[in-house]
């Protein structure tokens, strides 16, 4: 009986927010992942490079523990943030997976030449 008066005795007051919390991450499973990925890159373009937190912090511009709070992974990282960390660590995290395969310039120049073509050849509202 001891063990258990030891336990009630010394209990935690504190509410447990496991729930919420297991709920939270099923429900935001997907980015996530791609926020611990993204960390795990970083970091690692850091050791490979001998960049600490706080040198990040100053070509970001921002505090060494908003780069720790980053370096998480846990965190929904914006696209202008993924942009900066790849400019300050001069390393593609995701930038070269959105161009396509055949060329980003040339696929929307084409396009964009076609779009102006027939826009010139009929006018806006008409039909041919």
């Amino acid at each position: 009986m001891k063990a258990i008066e030891f336990l009630i005795k010394n209990q935690s007051d504190a509410t447990d927010n496991w729930r919420e919390e297991a709920e939270y991450r099923r429900k935001n499973a997907k980015w996530l992942r791609y926020s611990a990925m993204i960390s795990l890159k970083v970091r690692d373009r850091m050791s490979q490079i001998g960049m600490t937190q706080v040198v990040l912090a100053e070509r970001l511009g921002c505090t060494q523990q908003h780069i720790s709070m980053l370096l998480k992974g846990k965190n929904n990282l914006t696209l202008e943030t993924i942009a900066k960390l790849e400019e300050a660590l001069d390393f593609n995290i995701i930038g070269e997976s959105l161009i396509p395969a055949n060329g980003y310039k040339e696929s929307t120049a084409q396009s964009h030449h076609t779009y102006l073509s027939e826009a010139e050849s009929v006018p806006y509202g008409k039909s041919k």
